[in-house]
């Protein structure tokens, strides 16, 4: 007659019994999930459970603020780029604004203009009163 053993591996061999294991068929992990159980420690073996996700979701969130961190730093490089353009080209205009005013104020062009426009003459001696603290004096 044959044993348990025999019968079970010649019906079955992928499922042949072993003495060694228990009646009942549990996982490795359940088993030390079983070891592992105290009062209160679920909150502890879920924090476990969801700690990898959490780690990559931070990772993720971290490589987003780098890359939006060097995005705005190129953003704000363009918008200085264009302000100092602006400014160098508002400093020519007044530069050149500058110049205008430096030649339109020349005592050669004032007289030029006060003989031709508003009929004025060249001051002749004597006609030129000089107000001082000692007196008036003429040239």
């Amino acid at each position: 007659m044959m044993s348990k053993t025999e019968f079970a591996q010649f019906h079955n061999p992928a499922k042949a019994y072993d003495p060694n294991k228990t009646s009942t068929t549990r996982s490795k992990k359940q088993i030390g999930k079983a070891s592992r159980h105290t009062p209160g420690s679920d909150s502890v073996q879920t924090q476990h459970d969801w700690a990898p996700f959490i780690s990559v979701a931070f990772f993720i969130v971290a490589l987003f603020s780098v890359v939006l961190c060097k995005m705005e730093l190129r953003r704000v490089g363009y918008s200085v780029l264009k302000l100092t353009r602006e400014e160098r080209s508002l400093r020519d205009e007044q530069r050149e604004q500058m110049i205008q005013l430096a030649r339109m104020t020349r005592p050669e062009r004032l007289q030029a203009v006060a003989q031709s426009r508003l009929t004025l003459k060249k001051a002749e001696a004597g006609q030129i009163i000089q107000m001082t603290q000692q007196g008036v004096a003429l040239k």
